[in-house]
């Protein structure tokens, strides 16, 4: 693939109608047709920041079968902040205009003039492609009109419709906020009716904290508890009486006997 520049681009070769200004190696191509958001065509038009308009090239190519076509930005445009959203290829055999959306991305205010450069093609020569890959172009007026209607019906006048989200936005916030304050009478409904329905009674069974179904209850197990302290009372004072007084042994008598003691060892030997 070769790059087609210097003498070699003729803009006879590629071009019929209106030929572009042609630099070192590459076409400007300047703006035909301008539509703005109703689809009207006007000779200029004020872009604003953040808006778009569509434009369709004042250039009609006419490419033989072995070029190719590379469009891209206008250095000078988009240095003034305004880019072509859509460039690309042109493909071999195409016989038309090409067109694109301009887009504000400035501070400022842009005005657009019918003549005014916006593109630029860069041509490369190839090995020739068969008839039926050839790309044609419908005629010039109907390719016109179906920009025209895209202006119309497809494309908003502002970058992806800020008011239209900002006011879908809002609807959302609104519907949320309806929803959510909703659900938040419901709740409080609910509660209001609890604690009407279940105050007055909590209130009384703290009021009527010693009720007889209550109070039967802990009366059976303080009396129980205080049976089984007597009874073990009962018990520790009896144990204690048996222990404080002992019982009295009585030893046997031993009989008086008038017979002298024997003095000696076990068998009767006087001892030494």
């Amino acid at each position: 693939m070769k790059l087609i520049a210097g003498t070699e681009l003729d803009p006879k070769r590629y071009f019929t109608g209106s030929y572009p200004t042609a630099q070192a190696s590459s076409f400007d191509l300047s703006i035909g047709c301008i539509y703005d958001e109703t689809g009207t065509e006007v000779p200029r038009f004020n872009l604003k920041p953040g808006h778009m308009v569509q434009v369709v090239s004042k250039e009609i190519f006419n490419l033989p079968a072995n070029t190719t076509g590379h469009v891209t930005y206008k250095t000078t445009l988009t240095q003034e902040g305004i880019w072509a959203l859509t460039v690309g290829i042109v493909d071999p055999g195409w016989n038309g205009p090409i067109a694109t959306t301009l887009l504000n991305f400035s501070k400022v205010e842009h005005t657009i003039h019918q003549g005014d450069k916006f593109l630029r093609v860069s041509l490369f020569e190839h090995e020739a492609v068969g008839a039926n890959l050839m790309r044609k172009a419908p005629e010039l007026e109907v390719y016109r009109k179906q920009v025209q209607s895209r202006a119309s019906s497809r494309f908003p006048h502002t970058f992806m419709n800020h008011d239209l989200i900002a006011e879908q936005a809002g609807k959302k916030v609104m519907s949320r906020i309806r929803v959510e304050a909703l659900a938040w009478i419901g709740l409080s409904a609910i509660l209001f009716t609890v604690i009407q329905v279940f105050a007055p009674p909590a209130a009384d069974a703290v009021r009527n904290w010693g009720a007889p179904s209550i109070n039967e209850e802990l009366l059976s197990t303080v009396t129980i508890l205080e049976e089984r302290i007597k009874t073990l009372e009962a018990e520790l004072s009896s144990g204690s009486a048996r222990t404080e007084t002992p019982a009295v042994v009585e030893e046997p008598d031993v009989p008086e006997t008038s017979e002298p003691a024997v003095e000696g060892g076990v068998d009767g030997t006087p001892s030494p």
